[in-house]
């Protein structure tokens, strides 16, 4: 069941989504960052949440700022640790 709410979520999220939630962390993206992280949560949020995302976020850190890539890090391992169990 959690799979298919967050898959609807996920055909629903917007390029605005992706930015105004970086900005709530204090994540500043330029449009290149912005469009690289979108197009990998549109794509991969499965293996992002599900399995190894490891060869996505080495693709998203040779492409971006590397305080940026760190901040992302660490929102992803703490939303992950929080919800995990739900998963």
């Amino acid at each position: 069941m959690i799979k298919k709410m967050i898959e609807n979520y996920i055909k629903n999220l917007t390029i605005n989504d992706i930015n105004e939630f970086a900005t709530k962390n204090n994540i500043s993206l330029n449009n290149n960052e912005l469009n690289l992280i979108y197009k990998q949560i549109k794509e991969n949020w499965y293996t992002i949440i599900y399995k190894d995302p490891t060869p996505i976020f080495q693709n998203i850190k040779e492409n971006i700022n590397t305080d940026t890539y760190q901040k992302i890090i660490t929102l992803y391992y703490s939303f992950y640790e929080k919800y995990k169990n739900y998963l």
